[in-house]
């Protein structure tokens, strides 16, 4: 389509991440998304003249315009810039740009301190689990960013793992890296069998604890594991998990998704395969090997030989707007999110945001792109780089009324354009 139909000028088939032995930041083509590039144009803002930004009469001296190769943002500013392609949407493609984000309630964990927690309450948390060479290590996290309200797709696996987050975000298969909006139900993604992180706060009576949350979630009368227990030794972790399992490992053990979640993130940390089956309202949490045998004495057996397996989609589906987030993990360049392996992009791992920008059926033009530094330093856009990924979506049939038809004030549109009324 972009070839016979001039959708993407200049259009790179690829993936390019080099050029003359110097390593790029990527773009072109990747499956059904493509990784667009800035061109050298950007204007810079800056508050010398003390204006109020008002969208209904932007002052255009409130910028700094700059051509080059590299552009530097002010800390806690922006900068404006354009895309090198020239886009032609057909009448029945939306397209829209996105930067790769997980939803706040995604759960992360803290390798330092054993807990488990939201993204959005990352805090001040400076380690978490990734994925390397010798397996699932503690890798530093040098950076924590909110990128704002953005359109999220929820995925779920065959073992009852779900994700909610953008379409471009990233995940491990075998074949490498794919963007969600890239994957099919079927494809199989990297989700974690061992994860041996574990606190060192002990735990009193982890036995006995073990029991009254087993109560707890017979009697539907709690909705997470407390959080004391993942920041507890390996030892007592085990002893806990032993007590909630009690004698159900063999036909699986019942309650509320949100506490089976939790319990199943402790089986990963002790090397237990495990597979979530919903049952109404209530799902059943089937975990494998001879659990009881292994951890009647206090200890686990770890059984995982593997760090990783490779867990096919059941489902992929809209999940409306959300607020999203992600870390910089440096080297790894991904991190355990809800049990599977993600990834993070090259900007947002710095602190910068790519504004969400929808390329309505029959636009034309230049894409005018911001760049938000939300970091405390000055931050670097490489020009003639990839900056931000659209993702297509086509219909069935042709829309009705299209930008075209409406005579949109930004049709056509070439260099960095600012806001019009």
């Amino acid at each position: 389509m972009a070839r016979d139909h001039g959708m993407i000028e200049p259009f790179e088939p690829g993936q390019v991440k080099s050029r003359a032995g110097e390593r790029l930041v990527s773009f072109g083509t990747s499956s059904y998304g493509y990784d667009i590039r800035c061109s050298n144009e950007f204007k810079i803002f800056t508050n010398i003249n003390s204006a109020i930004v008002d969208p209904k009469n932007f002052d255009a001296n409130s910028f700094v315009d700059f051509h080059g190769d590299v552009c530097i943002i002010p800390p806690n500013s922006f900068a404006l810039a354009r895309t090198v392609e020239y886009f032609r949407i057909p009448r029945n493609v939306l397209t829209i740009c996105l930067g790769k984000c997980v939803t706040g309630d995604t759960r992360v964990l803290d390798a330092e301190s054993g807990a488990y927690r939201p993204i959005a309450h990352w805090g001040a948390a400076r380690r978490t689990a990734a994925l390397g060479a010798g397996g699932l290590r503690k890798a530093r996290v040098s950076a924590f960013a909110a990128h704002g309200v953005k359109p999220v797709w929820r995925l779920v696996t065959e073992s009852g793992l779900t994700l909610n987050a953008t379409a471009n975000h990233p995940l491990l298969t075998p074949r490498g890296w794919v963007a969600l909006a890239d994957l099919v139900l079927g494809d199989r993604l990297a989700a974690a069998v061992s994860a041996p992180f574990f606190g060192i706060e002990p735990l009193a009576a982890p036995e006995r604890l073990g029991r009254l949350v087993r109560a707890q979630m017979r009697a539907g009368t709690i909705e997470g594991i407390p959080a004391a227990v993942f920041r507890a030794p390996r030892a007592d972790v085990a002893r806990f998990f032993a007590a909630v399992l009690g004698d159900d490992a063999a036909w699986g053990l019942r309650g509320a998704r949100g506490v089976l979640d939790d319990v199943r993130h402790l089986a990963t940390r002790l090397g237990y395969r495990c597979r979530m089956v919903a049952e109404g309202r209530e799902a059943r949490l089937l975990v494998r090997g001879p659990v009881q045998a292994c951890l009647a004495n206090g200890t686990d057996g770890a059984y995982a030989q593997e760090v990783i397996e490779w867990d096919p989609i059941t489902a992929i589906e809209p999940a409306g707007q959300a607020p999203v987030y992600d870390i910089e993990v440096p080297g790894a360049h991904n991190f355990l999110a809800n049990g599977l392996i993600v990834h993070n992009s090259t900007y947002a791992r710095c602190g910068i945001i790519v504004n969400v920008t929808p390329f309505e059926p029959e636009w034309e033009g230049h894409v005018t792109l911001e760049f938000s530094n939300t970091s405390p330093l000055p931050a670097k856009i490489y020009a003639n780089e990839g900056v931000a990924q659209v993702i297509f979506f086509e219909a069935d049939e042709p829309c009705e009324t299209s930008y075209k038809d409406r005579g949109g004030k930004y049709q056509g549109q070439k260099g960095v354009t600012l806001p019009k009324t």
